[in-house]
């Protein structure tokens, strides 16, 4: 069974899509965000990764947990936003685009928002 991760073009494709989207977003911060956002940078695309790797083990994963907690929720939806346009954009199917970002979105609803610890 293909993965959602295999779909899109793999690992690769994740973090080079997470690392347009920085560079998107990275003249409209400060120098102190920036250091700050390559923190989330990698965080994001270690969330992708696994969200979008073989289900999950559990939902409610360990990993998917402690990945969570260093996301800023606001630059997730707003990555997720630039995934679905960058999916989109590239010719990839509704389908899969809605499959990539209920699977995103639902990982990273069920893990405990509340312990978020950067910014």
């Amino acid at each position: 069974m293909t993965t959602l991760l295999d779909r899109v073009g793999g690992t690769r494709f994740v973090n080079d899509t997470v690392a347009e989207f920085y560079t998107a977003i990275g003249r409209h911060l400060s120098d102190q965000d920036r250091c700050d956002h390559h923190k989330q940078q990698s965080r994001q695309a270690q969330f992708l990764n696994h969200a979008l790797s073989e289900p999950p083990e559990p939902v409610r994963s360990s990993r998917a947990s402690f990945l969570a907690r260093g996301l800023n929720p606001t630059l997730f939806e707003a990555l997720l936003e630039f995934l679905e346009a960058r999916l989109t954009e590239l010719g990839f199917s509704c389908q899969l685009s809605s499959a990539l970002m209920e699977s995103a979105s639902n990982l990273y609803s069920d893990c405990d928002p509340e312990l978020a610890i950067a910014c």
